[in-house]
């Protein structure tokens, strides 16, 4: 399956417990931050975390996002733009949602700042 920028993933992130155990893998939601018009080499995709744990003081690079049928996600959560991953397609379990246009766009311009894009002069 092709995931497309803005699509609401869960993909299998593994977990170690304690050093020595066994790595477990959970099923957490992300979000598709790549561009499935780029031709690719290889079924990577690029992902942003999203978590159910919010701290009082939001930063820059994180967006509340607030449960709702077409994103998917049960529970109120934060889009950690400063944790980005990049996974093979096939450790992605499903599509569950997608984002609102005005939050890919206001992440596009996050995640600007975030890799300094928007302080280079030419």
């Amino acid at each position: 399956m092709s995931y497309k920028k803005g699509d609401v993933v869960v993909v299998k992130f593994p977990f170690v417990l304690k050093e020595g155990t066994a790595v477990i893998q959970k099923g957490r939601p992300a979000f598709v931050i790549s561009d499935d018009k780029i031709k690719r080499r290889y079924k990577d995709v690029v992902l942003a975390a999203i978590t159910s744990q919010i701290p009082r003081d939001i930063l820059d690079l994180e967006i509340v996002l607030e449960p709702a049928s077409p994103n998917g996600l049960l529970k109120r959560s934060l889009l950690r733009l400063d944790f980005i991953m990049t996974v093979p397609e096939e450790l992605i379990s499903r599509k569950i949602g997608i984002l609102p246009k005005s939050v890919v766009k206001e992440s596009e311009r996050r995640k600007t700042q975030l890799l300094g894009f928007d302080s280079i002069s030419v």
